[in-house]
């Protein structure tokens, strides 16, 4: 046999033609063929052990829903996934989904979100993803789902190749690649991987489709591969895995035994994908008419700096995932990368590119990889001519492509675990292309580079990582290179399918260790907003974040949604936080950056009568935050870096007061924008502001901060300040055991000097200051305070149901129904959100849904009694009920049919 010996150049040419190995050579998995299946499935739980070994949990409650205490840091700082929305969203919306569905209810509508939103229209919920959404009712609900999309994906990718004529062996280690593939790691939203986990199934019925004996099976697969992916949860990653899938068939019709049959099948399997998927759709493409989400955003148009390519094939060379250094070009390279590939499976890649036996195949995936590449990173005439198909750029391809270019990536790489002749050219060509662009990306990341600008503590952070980031990758491709120059036939191939997986694995586990030890749910608060709400609504600035209210069964009228409505976007933005438009209106939290805490309390007492005309009865806050209206300075702050105060260090400033000192001539209140690093930060605060008549100072203990906010106290005197009045605030960490950090922000203002009590002199940089009054919270009553949160009551808020035009009694007021007995002919306002689709009942008639103040429902009441019910469905889901039944119906006779008419036919 030939090995790295092999140097004629014949050889070489037809390496790629070489024999397929027999399955006899398999040796140990040929004798039992049920072993993969098993590994498929413990592997996905097996991937977990550093978790469990050190009590830490990637479970999004612990990170994102601002309801939570006593929740500590892992090994590592960031976050164990790429995405807050694995919480905001799948979390808390796909939580309320199965409860829906587990009590019997059409998740049409989310109550708890807004003044009540689509819950199916939203789409990324996953509501329609049955049976797998239920699994989100149950604890840890996300930890289960991803389990199952992983056996899916790997159970799926084996049959694929296996379908590709690969063997069990190099199967068994594609399949393994793909479920701990970069996306499942980083899981830069975990309904990607509800779609992700059902493109080898896609692809695999496209493969089937060429055999006339699987005609039947390749419709199944097929319209399951379609299905599922829309109701997945994501439409902009089925819509890309479309896309593969539609030029991977492409590409097959040359080789169809029946090519009029095999686009028969393809069409009959995408057509009933689509049918089975019809009511999802029919709520989605609803939600989008009521939005101006389509062509809103043009993410087609943006891409992927060329800095991210380092990300790619050297993952963590960043560091931890979310973690930036104080650079946004780094926040928005991990925020728009959605998987990698790592070092070692590059260089597999690269080989199979020239080893793959099955031609058309290679040029598919090779096509594809280098389509993707052009696209993520702009680069021309790619990009263009890409954004040329429909609906492109409304998609963020650089984002949620991932998937795709990975299995390609990996089918070529299982390429080389089949070969048993590997070239010295091959060999030096694919080592010299995998180099070169090892070389290009450390080239880009390399800490010295004037281009970066790093000081000298996070350059030999850098450093530290880029050493790991090539460590854990060349060391996989030297094993390779060992393995392939010192073992033969099976022993090589094993040692190249565990060099691969090990390397693989690896690279998946490490985010965990930026979990969290969990703490507990504050379920106190909630307990209290629960049992005092009824009807009414609450507004967080702060604890509890959006869409967990409808986690917790608490309506808020916080959303983070995508699409909005847009009565209710232009609504916020018009009558409860204008600096909302600055997101589009798709978050509505204060702190969500650029929005900020202190003008969003100011916006509650400019826009009182909106809140409370909407039935806003509390407002939810974190202990520093009090609802006097303030002014803070600078008042959009960008590219902040935090000073960390140990116990006995203090930062001063001095400058001048703004302008907008004049709304408050007498200060009693003042506050610091500060970060106490997930609540650890312990001790006394103390802040002191001097004037040429004199000083006031307080202080506080940090248990009563909130992290990344204002941490507002109230002076010990009041101080008079006039606009362009020198004055002087010093921050101080008294005392503690751990550090507090004070957020230093650019400023071009030269009057401002920022200095610690070492003598360091900060040029360029200022504090965040708050200063307010505190004569002006007259119109809120604290009702509840605990660590997490205080809660306010805003006096006056309306009942969810009034009415006018005479004299009603209204009883058995719930939220989807109510009894109103009226003197004479009335209105009834209903403070839920207006949109197409909602339908009322007065004793069992039908009546008209009217829009009343450009936002909410009124129905108009008879003389009597009224018992009066409400009800949503999309517009025209009977006919997607319709469809869905026949998608149901024919799925059923491509599967039994056969069957079904072999009973029927006499016997003869």
């Amino acid at each position: 046999m030939t090995d790295l010996t092999e140097t004629s150049t014949a050889r070489a040419r037809n390496a790629a033609d070489a024999p397929e190995i027999s399955e006899a050579h398999v040796g140990f998995l040929g004798r039992y063929q049920w072993l993969p299946v098993l590994v498929l499935l413990i592997a996905p739980f097996a991937g977990q052990i550093p978790a469990l070994i050190l009590g830490i949990s990637s479970d999004p409650i612990w990170s994102t829903s601002s309801a939570v205490i006593g929740v500590r840091h892992g090994l590592l700082g960031g976050m164990p996934f790429d995405d807050p929305n694995t919480g905001w969203t799948t979390q808390a919306l796909g939580n309320l989904a199965a409860y829906d569905w587990l009590h019997g209810i059409i998740p049409w509508w989310n109550p708890y979100s807004g003044i009540g939103l689509p819950l199916a229209g939203e789409i990324q919920p996953a509501a329609f993803f049955l049976p797998f959404v239920l699994l989100l009712f149950f604890h840890h609900g996300i930890f289960w789902l991803e389990r199952a999309m992983q056996i899916i994906a790997g159970l799926s990718t084996y049959a694929l190749l296996r379908r590709l004529k690969f063997t069990r062996l190099s199967a068994l280690s594609g399949a393994l690649l793909y479920a701990f593939s970069g996306t499942f790691a980083w899981t830069p939203g975990e309904v990607l991987l509800n779609v992700m986990a059902f493109l080898p199934t896609l692809l695999l019925g496209i493969e089937n489709a060429r055999d006339r004996r699987c005609r039947r099976q390749s419709v199944l697969l097929i319209a399951a591969g379609i299905g599922f992916s829309i109701l997945g949860g994501f439409p902009e990653e089925a819509y890309i895995d479309g896309l593969f899938a539609l030029l991977w068939a492409g590409f097959r019709l040359f080789e169809a035994d029946d090519r009029i049959e095999y686009v028969g099948n393809i069409l009959c399997g995408g057509v009933i994908g689509l049918l089975i998927a019809a009511p999802q759709l029919v709520a989605f493409f609803d939600f989008l008419t009521q939005s101006d989400v389509v062509g809103l955003h043009q993410y087609g148009l943006l891409s992927l700096s060329i800095r991210g390519m380092s990300v790619i094939l050297l993952p963590y060379v960043f560091g931890p995932l979310t973690a930036s250094y104080g650079r946004q070009l780094i926040v928005a390279i991990n925020g728009g990368v959605g998987g990698f590939l790592g070092a070692t499976l590059l260089g597999f890649s690269c080989l199979g590119v020239f080893l793959c036996r099955d031609r058309r195949l290679r040029i598919l995936l090779l096509v594809w990889l280098i389509l993707c590449a052009g696209k993520t990173f702009g680069i021309p005439p790619i990009m263009p001519l890409m954004n040329i198909i429909p609906f492109m750029q409304d998609v963020e391809f650089f984002r949620y492509a991932a998937p795709s270019w990975e299995i390609a990536a990996i089918i070529l790489a299982c390429c080389v675990l089949e070969q048993e002749i590997f070239p010295r050219v091959i060999l030096l060509r694919a080592t010299f292309i995998t180099l070169f662009l090892l070389a290009i990306a450390v080239y880009l990341v390399w800490p010295w580079t004037a281009f970066w600008h790093w000081n000298s503590v996070h350059r030999a952070q850098m450093v530290k990582w880029l050493i790991f980031a090539l460590s854990i990758g060349l060391s996989g491709l030297v094993l390779g290179v060992i393995s392939v120059a010192a073992l033969r036939d099976e022993k090589r191939r094993w040692a190249l399918s565990i060099i691969l997986v090990i390397n693989t694995i690896c690279l998946y586990m490490l985010p965990q260790l930026s979990g969290l030890k969990p703490g507990q749910i504050d379920k106190t608060g909630i307990r209290y907003l629960r049992t005092n709400l009824g009807l009414s609504r609450f507004y967080t600035l702060g604890p509890i974040a959006p869409n967990y209210s409808a986690y917790f069964r608490i309506s808020s009228i916080n959303h983070n949604y995508l699409p909005l409505p847009l009565n209710w976007s232009s609504y916020v933005i018009k009558h409860l936080l204008p600096s909302v438009a600055e997101l589009s209106g798709t978050i509505f939290w204060a702190p969500f950056p650029p929005l900020q805490i202190p003008v969003a309390a100011n916006d509650i007492v400019l826009f009182k009568k909106s809140y409370l005309y909407l039935g806003v009865r509390y407002i939810v806050t974190d202990p520093s935050t009090n609802l006097i209206p303030t002014i803070s300075f600078p008042s959009e702050p960008v590219n902040g870096i935090p000073l960390r105060l140990y116990a006995g260090q203090s930062v001063t400033v001095t400058e001048a007061a703004p302008r907008s000192i004049v709304r408050f001539p007498v200060i009693d209140r003042i506050g610091v924008e500060q970060g106490n690093y997930d609540n650890t930060a312990d001790g006394i605060l103390a802040i002191s502001l001097c004037t040429r008549n004199g000083c006031s100072k307080t202080a506080a203990n940090l248990n009563r901060s909130g992290d990344n906010s204002a941490f507002e106290m109230t002076l010990n005197k009041a101080i008079h300040l006039v606009p362009g009045e020198q004055f002087t605030v010093t921050v101080t960490h008294v005392s503690g055991n751990n550090p507090e950090a004070i957020w230093l922000w650019p400023t071009h203002d030269h009057g401002v000097v920022l200095s610690t009590n070492a003598g360091q002199d900060v040029t360029g940089k200022t504090i965040q200051l708050v200063f307010g009054n505190s004569s002006d919270a007259r119109d809120f009553q604290q009702v509840y305070a605990d660590r997490l949160m205080n809660i306010w009551r805003l006096k006056g808020a309306d009942p969810f149901y009034t009415t006018s035009g005479s004299a009603c009694t209204l009883q058995n007021a719930r939220r989807d129904s109510v009894i109103a007995t009226c003197s004479a002919h009335a209105s009834l306002v209903r403070r839920e959100l207006f949109m197409p689709g909602w339908r009322a009942t007065i004793n069992g008639m039908s009546v008209p849904v009217s829009v009343h103040h450009e936002i909410v429902q009124s129905v108009e009441l008879r003389p009597g009694r009224n018992i009066v019910r409400f009800r949503f469905a999309p517009p025209y889901i009977v006919y997607a009920w319709i469809g869905f039944f026949l998608g149901v119906f024919a799925l059923i006779w491509q599967g039994l049919g056969p069957t079904i008419i072999a009973i029927r036919r006499p016997h003869r």
